[in-house]
């Protein structure tokens, strides 16, 4: 793999099950990246995680050896923030369903959020993202908003998430569960959307040939890598086995058992 590596200028890398686990290091993973650093790669962090703000995962990672600026990080919100910035979404009347410190970030970033639930009924649009805390109350009035005719903007459509402990409950579990009490088209912010893919390579400002995405989700890394025409690499320490790509149609160009070099 490493020849493989080499033709590559930039890199496309998720977090969760391909850096770490549980905020734990995964085997390998710091020494992949202290290679790109040594041959003077560029590189991006694209996680659908968004119960932090970039700022603060790039902090997770500087804790844990990896070097990393805020910039470098893109999350599903980077994506909801450019579309305010660029007009495609009106900055009025949002409600979030967030955590707190995502909700803190977004505050600070300018946007108008409605506090009080109880005025669902004025709400455009709301944003769901998942987080540990979410509870029936967010169910019931993002359930309300939608019901009264609010934009459904999600941060992801993953049903689950890897963990020590297995996979769990992601956000799209929430999503759906929503849906479930009132059926609503739903505006997906992370991955596998193009947009966000097309951010990501903004970013390192190279040509789609000179990029490698690199994750461990086929619905969301490489569906999403493969559907901008952009080069994919599946590394099997997170979400997928080989037993589940075996019996997939989506197929990365390059798998890996990790990140060894």
């Amino acid at each position: 793999m490493k020849n493989n590596l080499s033709k590559f200028k930039g890199f496309i890398i998720d977090l969760d099950g391909v850096i770490y686990l549980d905020k734990k290091l995964i085997p390998f993973s710091k020494q992949f990246i202290d290679y790109l650093n040594y041959k003077k790669k560029k590189y991006v962090f694209l996680t659908n995680d968004s119960s932090l703000s970039p700022n603060e995962y790039s902090k997770i990672l500087l804790k844990l050896g990896i070097e990393c600026e805020k910039e470098q990080v893109i999350t599903p919100i980077t994506n909801f923030l450019d579309m305010i910035e660029k007009k495609e979404l009106d900055n009025n009347r949002i409600m979030a369903f967030c955590s707190r410190k995502l909700k803190n970030y977004i505050r600070r970033s300018k946007v108008k959020i409605i506090e009080d639930v109880l005025k669902f009924k004025d709400s455009q649009s709301i944003l769901v993202s998942g987080n540990i805390n979410f509870n029936y109350k967010d169910l019931m009035y993002a359930s309300l908003c939608v019901q009264n005719g609010a934009k459904l903007l999600t941060t992801s459509i993953d049903d689950t998430y890897p963990s020590e402990l297995g996979n769990l409950p992601a956000t799209g579990a929430l999503v759906a569960a929503i849906t479930k009490t009132f059926p609503t088209s739903v505006f997906n912010l992370g991955k596998p959307s193009k947009r966000i893919f097309n951010l990501a390579r903004n970013k390192l400002n190279l040509k789609k040939s000179e990029i490698l995405t690199i994750g461990d989700n086929l619905i969301t890394d490489i569906a999403g890598s493969n559907s901008v025409g952009i080069e994919s690499a599946l590394v099997l320490t997170g979400k997928t086995s080989k037993s589940i790509l075996k019996e997939s149609k989506i197929k990365p160009t390059y798998t890996m058992n990790n990140l060894k070099i």
